[in-house]
């Protein structure tokens, strides 16, 4: 039996199947201003998104912090879906009060406090504070970096301890009860630095590291009871790593490396064990050392998103590839559409910053969107949500011979009939009622293509 394509496309979370299309839909979510002569959209008046991370949730709705000049208020956090939103969360502080990079997982968002010696929070998307997180607890650590957070509102962090040293910690509260599971740190000998982890429902936790000896750098995935795995490490094929690595919800690593033999970097996917290039620096369109610059991120359908320095327009520009298809989503001049109307993307800022298109990093969901910020030529920043297209297929075919007739209605009223939940087309979902009717027969009036 097929279910229709309307249930799977709504599915939340659900991985999204295939390969990287060629046809991909964007929609704005919020654009910062400093121009009084231009307004913002979803944001204060004056504000500004330089420099500022966007992350995504899996059903789509993005966060990201901003600076804002308006009476009362330095900085926010944004939070929107669907081309709505606006600032969840203000502060006021002479200081930065948030850290740039956030996380968001089912509805959940893990906040940094800015500076040092600061813990960190997790809210809820509309602002609701859900668990805090001080300095200190078992571990004892004394300022966090980035928080990276579960669907059920744990974190992982890299705890600092000045130049002492550093621990890599999962922290979460059970039953009110504060657990810190030390996951890796520098004081044991294994390890003479730690950078940033990311982490998944699994609790597996993965990260690049310096060991105490052999290897210069060696990216670790650890499963929940600590069990550590190497994903890759220099000596070998490679002689070096951008810092961060990307992390899927079913343990996939994504990663940057330059090659021994002839120093190219390339893009990678590792699956438990396999490793498969994404994208090379051998690649005419590609600057080779940019692919140094930032981290990629990796979905758990395999797809990888990366941005670097294309070389047709001197500019940073946004990829996505597969193994197999490798599609420049986003470069310099692409006309994109904006609540001012179409607009090209890029601005050029002169000198040795010269053209540029992204700002900050990216972050994809396992329905296979891609949320950036990026530049306009008006020299406002906006934040936007890459849907790929998909082929619409016949969802009201459910024996799938390839046309809509009695038998399809037929099939439809059995499930309906016997609650089952491929017929809950409709709000409010759970529920079976005429609205299900009614959208199924919308459906099959539309007939096949």
């Amino acid at each position: 039996m097929r279910i229709p394509c309307l249930l799977v496309a709504a599915a939340a979370g659900a991985a999204f199947a295939g390969s990287v299309p060629t046809e991909w839909t964007f929609e704005l979510q919020c654009r910062s201003s400093l121009n009084p002569s231009i307004p913002s959209f979803n944001l204060p008046g004056l504000s500004s998104l330089s420099s500022q991370y966007v992350t995504i949730d899996a059903d789509g709705t993005v966060a990201i912090r901003a600076f804002i000049n308006a009476p009362g208020i330095t900085e926010g956090i944004f939070v929107g879906q669907g081309g709505q939103g606006g600032l969840v969360l203000t502060a006021d502080s002479e200081d930065p009060f948030w850290t740039t990079q956030l996380s968001l997982r089912n509805g959940l968002m893990g906040v940094g406090d800015g500076g040092f010696n600061n813990g960190a929070s997790v809210y809820e998307t509309d602002g609701t504070l859900f668990q805090r997180y001080n300095i200190g607890g078992p571990q004892g650590t004394s300022g966090y970096g980035t928080v990276h957070v579960t669907s059920d509102g744990a974190i992982c962090y890299r705890g600092d301890f000045g130049f002492i040293g550093r621990k890599i910690v999962v922290d979460e509260f059970i039953d009110g009860v504060r657990h810190q599971r030390l996951v890796a740190d520098s004081f044991s000998g294994a390890y003479s630095f730690l950078f940033g982890p990311r982490v998944n429902d699994a609790r597996q936790v993965a990260a690049n590291t310096i060991p105490e000896t052999g290897p210069s750098r060696r990216i670790v995935r650890w499963e929940a009871d600590n069990t550590p795995t190497t994903v890759a490490e220099t000596g070998g094929a490679f002689n070096s790593f951008v810092n961060s690595v990307g992390f899927s919800q079913d343990g996939r690593v994504a990663f940057s490396a330059r090659r021994s033999a002839d120093s190219v970097w390339q893009v990678n996917r590792w699956d438990e064990g396999q490793v498969t290039v994404i994208a090379e620096g051998s690649n005419p369109d590609i600057n080779n050392s940019s692919l140094a610059n930032f981290p990629p991120v990796v979905s758990s359908n395999g797809w990888v998103a990366f941005r670097a320095t294309d070389t047709a327009n001197n500019s940073t520009a946004l990829w996505v590839g597969d193994g197999e298809n490798l599609v420049k989503l986003v470069e310099f001049g692409q006309i994109i559409d904006t609540d001012l109307g179409p607009l090209p993307l890029g601005f050029d800022f002169g000198g040795g910053t010269g053209r540029q298109v992204m700002n900050g990093v990216i972050d994809i969901n396992d329905a296979g969107q891609v949320a950036f910020a990026a530049f306009l030529q008006n020299g406002t920043v906006g934040v936007w949500v890459a849907t790929p297209a998909t082929d619409p297929g016949c969802p009201a075919d459910l024996t799938g011979d390839g046309q809509v007739n009695f038998f399809d209605l037929a099939m439809y009223l059995d499930l309906f009939n016997a609650g089952d939940p491929a017929a809950d087309l409709a709000p409010p979902f759970g529920v079976l009622n005429f609205f299900d009717v009614a959208a199924y027969l919308d459906l099959y009036n539309q007939g096949c293509p």
